[in-house]
């Protein structure tokens, strides 16, 4: 659940927690910037549907998460968190799949069924 759609650039609960957000605001430049959180809700709800199984995933990206749609498509959402491309390898319980991701991203693979 997130409690913040968008906060301030650096924002801080009135009890001194920082803040994550969709969405962060620079109010002195009047601009915004979406944060990783925002890309991560946005691949989950664009490529998983009602009715999902989680798959369990191993490989060479630690930030990965898997699901089998009912139609048998293979989502994985994947995350780079490097300030360098990197090549990752995700293995399956019937296949293994690999893409390279930018720096700093948040990537998706889709799957049709094998």
């Amino acid at each position: 659940m997130y409690w913040n759609i968008s906060a301030e650039k650096g924002g801080m609960s009135t009890w001194g927690w920082a803040q994550n957000s969709l969405v962060s605001v620079d109010t002195e430049a009047k601009t915004f910037r979406y944060n990783h959180d925002y890309y991560l809700l946005k691949h989950l709800t664009h490529f998983v549907t009602v009715g999902a199984k989680r798959l369990e995933t191993t490989g060479t990206c630690d930030q990965a998460i898997g699901f089998l749609n009912p139609d048998g498509t293979i989502v994985l959402v994947l995350r780079n968190e490097l300030a360098h491309t990197q090549m990752v390898q995700v293995q399956l319980p019937d296949r293994a799949l690999a893409i390279e991701l930018p720096a700093d991203s948040v990537g998706t693979l889709a799957a049709k069924p094998a």
